[in-house]
């Protein structure tokens, strides 16, 4: 058994040692000691813990279906080992002094999956169907933006105002889809794309809900280290929980964990020869967002209370094995520069109850429930996924938290898709704890959560003086108006509180030693299986 841990940005001043003691054993590029060509053959079989919501991958936006759909369609750009967006399909974008002005050019050699060259107008159809239906949040980065094709290779966006980071957050989040097969769909958003034709390192061949996803290598793809995946075939298996899929990895039925696994796993498999364990840090963060359409949800009291009875260590400590860092903030203490003073409120039982007894709630029927005004009780649902273990867990701490102070918390586990349907479509939910992904371009991204229009703004958050900060950050080329703007926004967020932000987990994943070549990247969306890793993971002869 070998441990390697993972620093993720070359921004990150992360508190408390959180990756202390770090890398012993053998570099992962060691087992095999191959020489290239003979790397070739294999299939590498990875756990995951979910079927994904669609295959269509103008409309998915959960992790596990991104793990497959990101070896399937490119973006324009990708986290390196550090963190730091670099350029994929494009060579270097080209930005005008005065930031209008985005031209980006297709590096040469990438073909669809059928043998179609991928051109400027594959990158033009997939932006204005993405901004014509309003499908993702990213079709809010196009706001304002003409484009046009320059050549074959080459489009050039011209932007209505200054956004410094519009080709890294659009570049970096939405997957090319090609554009002489996707013009012929009679309704993209409906469309299940059933037989994926792509341009990637990976072909989806076959699947099976609920069994497998059966993905083949591709005979050219310009960015593996020998111009194609040393690997024949990469198997994504889903299972119903993360211990199953631990016991999995143990019996030698998956090779690589796509998902986090938990510390107890960890440190087992640590301790047995045969396996690899690697840590990274998650770019997001878990939080339990509030639904202010809920009349009783509505009253800022009852969610700063809500804030003021969680104790975050004791959630890490039990959800997680203490393998996580508070979040103090709304923002994550990854990115250390916007960590400017605007706290959320401390841990404070007694505080939280008098908050409560002096707006007016009291338990008037002495059910131990406090009950508002007009007699209802301060009972709420949470819903959650039922396949993330960390949630489930860190609901039953929460529960307990809550009736300290008289808030009663009831567990929904759920169906992801239903949970996702209820969060995105119906409203229909009161509490829901989740995880914001990768939070990257801080000072523009927080805008997708949190502005009143944002699809990702599940909670109906709607406040004028953060919008205008949002608009602003994005806009801004000057550091000092940035700043300016992103302590505005986090002062009115943290004084309405739609958002508990709890904590950052630090993120372990395993793989037999059967298989060397992997790259960690940051995040758990990212982690082992980015395309950039199983590119050029191979099987040790």
């Amino acid at each position: 058994m070998k441990k390697r841990i993972i620093s993720i940005l070359l921004v990150l001043v992360l508190v408390v040692g959180m990756l202390a003691g770090c890398s012993s054993g053998q570099s992962s590029e060691e087992p095999g000691k191959q020489e290239e060509g003979d790397k070739f053959g294999g299939t590498l079989n990875i756990g995951t813990f979910a079927d994904p919501d669609t295959l269509n991958p103008l409309v998915g936006n959960d992790m596990a279906g991104s793990w497959i759909l990101n070896l399937i369609y490119p973006t324009l750009m990708v986290l390196d080992e550090n963190g730091i967006k670099q350029p994929y399909i494009i060579e270097e974008p080209e930005i005008s002094e005065d930031g209008l002005t985005v031209t980006v050019t297709l590096k040469d050699g990438f073909k669809w999956q059928d043998g179609t060259p991928l051109s400027s107008d594959d990158l033009i159809y997939t932006y204005e169907t993405l901004y014509e239906h309003q499908l993702q949040w990213q079709y809010e980065v196009l706001e304002g933006v003409e484009m046009k094709a320059v050549d074959e290779k080459t489009v050039e966006f011209k932007l209505s105002k200054p956004f410094p980071t519009f080709i890294t957050t659009l570049g970096f989040w939405q997957r090319i889809v090609p554009a002489h097969i996707w013009s012929e769909v009679e309704d993209v958003k409906t469309f299940t794309n059933d037989n994926p034709v792509g341009l990637g390192p990976f072909k989806l061949t076959e699947y099976e809900r609920g069994q497998y996803y059966v993905l083949e290598s591709v005979e050219e793809w310009p960015l593996s280290p020998e111009g194609r995946p040393y690997l024949d075939k990469v198997v994504y298996k889903p299972y119903p929980d993360v211990n199953t899929m631990v016991l999995a990895l143990k019996s030698g039925d998956i090779d690589l964990t796509a998902k986090e696994i938990p510390v107890a796993a960890a440190r087992e498999l640590e301790n047995e020869e045969g396996f690899t364990v690697e840590q990274n840090v998650s770019l997001g963060y878990e939080h339990m967002a509030i639904n202010l359409r809920e009349p009783l949800l509505q009253d800022v009291k009852v969610r700063t209370a809500m804030a003021m009875a969680i104790d975050k260590s004791k959630v890490i400590d039990f959800a997680f094995d203490g393998d996580g860092i508070e979040m103090t903030g709304i923002i994550s203490p990854v990115y250390e520069q916007f960590q400017i003073g605007n706290d959320l409120p401390s841990y404070d039982v007694e505080g939280a109850k008098k908050l409560l007894e002096e707006a007016g709630y009291k338990d008037t029927d002495n059910d131990g429930i406090l009950n508002a005004p007009n007699g209802e009780n301060l009972s709420f649902k949470v819903i959650f996924a039922n396949t993330v273990t960390e949630h489930e867990k860190m609901a039953r701490v929460l529960v307990d938290q809550m009736k300290e102070i008289g808030i009663e918390l009831i567990p929904d586990p759920m169906d992801k898709a239903l949970q996702t349907d209820k969060l995105y479509n119906t409203h229909e939910w009161q509490l829901t704890i989740n995880t914001w992904g990768i939070l990257d371009d801080v000072d523009s991204s927080v805008s997708t959560l949190f502005y009143s229009t944002a699809p990702l703004n599940w909670m109906g958050w709607k406040n004028d003086v953060a919008d205008k900060a949002m608009d602003e950050m994005k806009s801004s080329l000057s550091e000092e108006i940035t700043m300016k703007n992103m302590d505005i926004f986090q002062k009115e967020i943290i004084a309405d509180l739609p958002d508990i932000p709890v904590f950052v987990k630090k993120l372990n994943f395993a793989y037999s030693n059967d298989f060397a070549g992997f790259k960690m990247f940051p995040s758990n969306l990212k982690g082992l299986v980015d395309p950039q890793s199983l590119q050029q993971v191979y099987k040790v002869k």
